[in-house]
Parts: C-alpha cells; structure tokens; sequence
C-alpha cells in the first residue's frame, strides 16, 4: 500500500490519527485490554478515496466501510451495520486471534468551536 493522495497518519500516545486533507477521518484509541476504541468520520465526503483510506486503517481488524445502495456500511466478521451519518464510534474487541466489532453508536455532532472541530474530526487549520 502506498501513500493516498491528500492522507497524513499520526500517533500521540495510544492514539492514532489519520487525517484525509481538512477532515481527521479515523481517530483510535488502543486500549491495555487489547481493544481499540474506533472512530469514523467522512465530514459529509462519501467518497471512493475517504472509504479507502478508512480501509487501509480497517484492514488490521478485518473490518471494512463499503457502500451499498448509496448508503454506507461499517462490516466486520458479524452482521454489518449502517454508518448514516458523518460520524460513528466503535470497539474492536480481539476474539480467537481476529477481531469482533463490540458496541456502536452514531453521532450527527456539529462542532461549534475549533478544540470540538479538531477533538471530533473537521479540524480545519487556521493561521493568525
């Protein structure tokens, strides 16, 4: 895999960020359990190179976002489940040497200031 035009990936601490131009796209967090707290923005791109570069991030866990019927979908080992909005949080829980997605939740949340922005996904640099 190559570097996706437009993608940078970071780590500070037990987080990992991938940032897809102005929009922080995935943010983890890896937990001493195991586990990895997950969560997936598009910032309103539903686009064939966002779902690419989420999927490059996804692909450890056996997870994947496709498409389907101009909705997107968020499927690992079990059933999938539809990702409506910008936004939805997940855990990948380790389970017999793979993963299993654990409980999931989708947030409409519109940032009102540059911290939310940046801590929920649509960081848009600024300079004064």
């Amino acid at each position: 895999m190559g570097q996706r035009k437009g993608l940078s990936v970071w780590n500070v601490g037990d987080k990992e960020y991938y940032k897809l131009y102005d929009t922080v796209i995935v943010i983890a967090e890896h937990l001493d359990d195991g586990s990895t707290r997950i969560r997936l923005n598009n910032g309103g791109w539903k686009t064939n190179h966002t779902k690419n570069c989420m999927n490059d991030f996804l692909r450890r866990f056996g997870f994947k976002v496709y498409q389907k019927d101009f909705k997107w979908y968020v499927r690992g080992r079990e059933l999938p489940f539809e990702f409506e909005t910008d936004m939805v949080y997940f855990t990948a829980h380790p389970n017999n040497e793979s993963f299993v997605i654990g409980r999931f939740i989708e947030e409409p949340y519109k940032p009102s200031n540059w911290n939310d922005a940046f801590v929920y996904g649509q960081y848009q640099q600024i300079m004064k």
